[in-house]
């Protein structure tokens, strides 16, 4: 197979993590390629982006929510190893999944933060364990 076949995107960010999550460790699973075909195999680990130094500015595209993806790595029936974002895959466990039908995920769009309120400060001093309060409308 191509490799634009087995991976669709190339790395988001230079600081890829790799995971196994319990949950898919051996768990058949099988993404939809690029020819309309499934392709089947088995979840051997998830390669994630992320920069690992939140004070330094970084726009790759790992950091942006709309356009994140990791890499499910599959050991594929066929001999290859493809590397599939979340969105193109269906996994298979016998006593979690109960439909084999594509789901219709919704993008995640939203920057989430609790920094940005008007709402509350916090005392200025030099404590460790400094008082939250509530500010006045101007």
């Amino acid at each position: 197979m191509r490799l634009d076949e087995l991976e669709l995107w190339n790395c988001f960010s230079y600081y890829p993590a790799i995971t196994t999550y319990d949950i898919l460790s051996g768990q058949s699973g099988k993404y939809i390629g690029k020819d309309k075909i499934w392709y089947h195999g088995t979840y051997l680990f998830t390669v994630d982006w992320g920069h690992p130094e939140g004070n330094i500015v970084d726009t790759d595209h790992s950091e942006i929510p709309h356009e994140h993806k990791c890499a499910h790595i599959l050991a594929l029936e066929n001999g290859n190893y493809a590397a599939q974002p979340n969105n193109r895959l269906i996994w298979s466990i016998p006593s979690f999944t109960v439909k084999d039908e594509v789901p219709d995920w919704k993008v995640q769009t939203s920057d989430w933060t609790v920094e940005n309120s008007r709402r509350w400060r916090t005392e200025d001093s030099d404590k460790f364990f400094y008082d939250i309060e509530e500010k006045k409308d101007d």
